[in-house]
């Protein structure tokens, strides 16, 4: 069997503790100021252990320019790719003792691109980390931290790039690290403005509301007529009935959530369906408000009228 040697682009660098300490924090890192605070994390790092003291670091050989966040970092800059959890752990004092010195596995890559696919190699969906932590790592990687950590829940936005763009996001679960790059960079005006006001906590907001409040805002290019509604929907603000003593479309939205009968359980089947529906009635609250039109007086909506007025998977919401 052939052997094959990497001394050109990796090898064994000393760190003192100062000196870890000021090492770049890698672009694309999960949320490890939470993870540090852990249970889980205190019982495996409460005391200093030898293992603990190996860590894994990348070095740019040259000047890299990146387009997702425009950016461009100079060569040599230093990154920390494996460990920073335990650096938060340790600068908290959270430990018996914090290490003398590193060991570092260091890497030589060439771009930001190379950067990522080396940090996933250390932390993947398949091991350490679950879809929040990516997606809070792409978060991080585009300059946007969401305030609201439902945000970082993701099963309706990877759904809602789904319906948005089959082509552009084919799956609608299980995306890594750089596609949910992607898919947030995508819908990054949607989601600041739902991370823009509090969720009122008395309405449970499920996954495929979120997909349709993401799509309905896009659709409608987050005008004020859009943010107005969707606020409404989320802040639980009901309007009382009209002279015909018919709810508006919002309001409806409501009474249905607050229906304890009403199934909003999200998986394969259940989410085109119920975003459909959400859809549908976003749609009618926009044109109550845009055009006047009536109030209806029932409170759902049967597949083959929705048919009429929803496209999900182009995204046409077609006026009745």
């Amino acid at each position: 069997m052939k052997t094959k040697n990497f001394d050109d682009c990796c090898g064994i660098v000393p760190y003192s503790f100062a000196e870890y300490l000021l090492i770049k924090t890698c672009p694309v890192q999960r949320n490890h100021v939470k993870r540090a605070r852990d249970k889980k994390t205190k019982e495996k790092l409460g005391i200093l252990l030898p293992q603990h003291t190996f860590i894994a670091t990348a070095e740019l050989t040259q000047d890299s320019y990146d387009p997702t966040n425009g950016e461009t970092y100079k060569a040599g800059t230093v990154f920390l790719v494996d460990s920073h959890t335990r650096r938060e752990f340790w600068k908290l004092g959270l430990s018996d003792a914090v290490p003398e010195k590193l060991t570092s596995q260091h890497y030589k890559v060439a771009s930001i691109a190379d950067l990522r696919d080396l940090y996933y190699t250390f932390d993947n969906t398949t091991n350490t980390e679950k879809s929040a932590d990516l997606a809070y790592g792409a978060g991080r990687y585009l300059g946007i931290e969401f305030s609201n950590h439902k945000l970082y829940q993701v099963t309706g936005l990877t759904w809602a790039a789904h319906f948005y763009s089959k082509q552009q996001f084919p799956k609608t679960s299980g995306y890594d690290g750089d596609k949910l790059i992607d898919v947030i960079k995508e819908f990054s005006k949607e989601l600041l403005f739902l991370d823009s006001f509090i969720w009122d906590k008395k309405i449970d907001i499920p996954h495929p509301l979120r997909s349709a409040a993401l799509m309905f805002l896009k659709k409608y290019n987050c005008d004020e007529y859009s943010r107005k509604i969707v606020q409404r929907v989320f802040q639980d603000e009901f309007a009382a009935k009209d002279e015909n003593r018919r709810l508006d479309a919002v309001t409806h939205i409501l009474e249905w959530l607050k229906d304890k009968n009403a199934e909003f359980a999200a998986n394969f089947k259940t989410i085109p369906v119920l975003t459909e529906k959400f859809l549908y009635w976003l749609n009618q609250a926009y044109l109550e408000d845009t055009t006047g039109k009536e109030r209806l007086e029932k409170k759902g909506v049967s597949a083959d009228v929705l048919d009429k007025y929803v496209r999900i998977s182009k995204l046409e919401l077609v006026n009745a």
